[in-house]
């Protein structure tokens, strides 16, 4: 199924004069019309916004995507919104949008709603597309530029839809003083390490890091009482300016390929009980899975 086929015209909203989020949803909400008992609207919005509010919708820059599982929701709805001007976001770390996505659906539509949101966030990742979406002034050109982009609702979340950019990562050379920099910075507590060829051969955890500092007996220890004198990470101070990443990363690590069916993702994390898997083709490292985007991202939505 093609994502354009989830769209009408009566459901495109061009130019709207809306001042806030709250308006743009709101102008959404009653385009749906009978779709929706008269009564749950003023609770939906309230639903969206709380939502949106906790966790920001924003998939992209100016782009906003809120979306909800309803009760009494006999249908799948889309609509989509462009305002006559950028609208600020309620969280004011995010920039104004120009684009607004709405999805609700049945509670028994879950899969239809992840596999709407997927397609929606590879539609997004031309920002030709995107721009020119939001340039439009018709809903039929509108529905038009989503048909030729080609994006089909796939019936499988797959690794690319989910996967993060990699942002922060070291290599074998690295001392270690400066892959503790990076690690802080790092969204989790490990970052993948590269070769010279930026190819992935291993991982930095802070699971290394800490072990480094503990003694070389810490296994013979008891009772933890007994490291009470004991001088904190004095192995790893002694070695952080000398000792490269190479020396004590893991090689352990998993990888899948960007077509693999997130539930195989998910299982690997479970048997291998890993906190992090990352997605190649071929030589090629394109992104990293967290074990919590899963949770965020398809579990909670």
């Amino acid at each position: 199924m093609k994502l354009y086929s989830l769209l009408n015209e009566n459901l495109v909203l061009i130019g709207e004069p809306v001042g806030t989020l709250e308006d743009g949803m709101r102008r959404l909400v009653e385009v749906f019309g009978g779709a929706l008992p008269k009564e749950r609207v003023d609770p939906l919005l309230r639903d969206l916004l709380k939502r949106e509010e906790a966790h920001p919708t924003v998939i992209d820059d100016h782009v906003c995507l809120p979306h909800l599982r309803m009760e009494q929701l006999d249908v799948f709805l889309l609509g989509l919104l462009v305002p006559e001007h950028p609208i600020p976001h309620i969280v004011d770390d995010h920039k104004p949008i120009s684009l607004m996505f709405m999805i609700l659906a049945p509670q028994d539509k879950n899969t239809m709603m992840l596999q709407t949101l997927a397609a929606v966030a590879r539609l997004l990742k031309s920002r030709e597309t995107k721009q020119a979406m939001m340039r439009v002034r018709s809903p039929q050109r509108l529905i038009r530029l989503v048909e030729e982009s080609g994006i089909d609702v796939k019936k499988t979340l797959v690794a690319s839809d989910i996967m993060s950019p990699i942002e922060h990562s070291v290599r074998g050379d690295t001392v270690l003083a400066l892959a503790v920099d990076v690690l802080v910075s790092a969204p989790d507590e490990g970052v993948p390490v590269l070769n010279e060829r930026d190819r992935l051969v291993g991982e930095l955890t802070s699971f290394e890091l800490l072990g480094l500092g503990m003694p070389n007996y810490l296994d013979l220890i008891v009772n933890p009482a007994m490291l009470d004198n004991f001088e904190p990470f004095e192995n790893f101070f002694r070695h952080e300016n000398t000792m490269t990443v190479r020396e004590v990363c893991r090689r352990d690590v998993i990888t899948v390929t960007p077509t693999d069916p997130i539930v195989q993702v998910a299982h690997l994390m479970m048997t291998r009980k890993k906190r992090r898997i990352y997605v190649i083709e071929g030589d090629e490292l394109l992104g990293i899975i967290y074990r919590k985007t899963i949770i965020e991202r398809v579990l909670h939505f």
